[in-house]
């Protein structure tokens, strides 16, 4: 069988951290994926989490130490987006307006990751989803 890498989608990685909004089964699978080391966040995240902390729709109270927390207490592999995944994500039909879930899944198609989320309207994209 195929091992699958997976990439989080923002509201994935902050439900997952926070152990919350999601099944039992589903953060015990993700608590797997990181022991085996298939998990990846993109650099996107960071700045759409320190976007939704400065709209106070999420609450995290040191972004720098959480950023860094996660890297170096977790097996979770950083990527940055590159010029090219860039420009795919604007290339991209329109069903999506947000600017983070395009690049996510330029991100996600270019790396042959499958992304972790919930919004129904990412997975209209041709890119692999995954919510348990």
């Amino acid at each position: 069988m195929k091992k699958h890498d997976y990439l989080f989608d923002t509201h994935s990685l902050i439900f997952w951290i926070n152990k919350e909004f999601m099944s039992e089964n589903f953060i015990k699978f993700l608590d797997k994926q990181e022991r085996e080391q298939t998990l990846y966040v993109s650099s996107v995240s960071f700045w759409e989490a320190a976007l939704l902390s400065k709209k106070k729709k999420i609450e995290i109270k040191d972004l720098h130490t959480w950023k860094n927390d996660l890297l170096d207490n977790t097996s979770i592999k950083l990527i940055n987006p590159s010029a090219s995944e860039m420009i795919d994500s604007c290339l991209l039909p329109e069903i999506h307006k947000d600017p983070f879930d395009r690049l996510l899944i330029a991100q996600s198609n270019s790396h042959s990751l499958t992304l972790i989320t919930k919004d129904h309207d990412i997975e209209k994209y041709d890119v692999k989803t995954f919510w348990l």
